[in-house]
């Protein structure tokens, strides 16, 4: 399945999205940066964060569904994020963005900010 649209109102939810925009696959930030959350995949599940993953060539994903090459070049412009960047965004529900590094986060970094995100969120009863 593979998602066109490029706006972040399209997947809005309670879950908090964490943006990983790399160059490729390959590049040396986004492996480790991956390792990471891989590390610790029972408290991304338990957090209910969804990963983004947005690369400058090819395409890329969100969740479980599968982005365009122009979904991810327009995602890419919508975070002014630069041709070889590497940069990772934490966008709450109401999209905020939490948090904005150039490089990679800790699991202990990530796990408080998206702890804060989803105590700030209140859904509209």
């Amino acid at each position: 399945m593979s998602i066109s649209k490029t706006r972040l109102e399209d997947f809005k939810s309670r879950n908090p999205l964490l943006f990983v925009f790399s160059p490729s696959p390959d590049h040396r930030f986004y492996q480790m940066q991956m390792e990471q959350l891989d590390s610790i995949r029972l408290a991304v599940q338990d957090s209910r964060l969804m990963i983004a993953e947005i690369f400058e060539q090819g395409d890329g994903r969100i969740g479980r569904s599968d982005l365009s090459n122009d979904s991810c070049t327009r995602f890419r412009e919508k975070f002014n994020v630069h041709p070889g960047q590497f940069k990772v965004f934490l966008v709450g529900s109401n999209s905020e963005v939490y948090l904005v590094s150039e490089d990679c986060i800790s699991w202990q970094e990530l796990m408080m900010r998206v702890q804060n995100v989803t105590r700030n969120y209140s859904p509209m009863i």
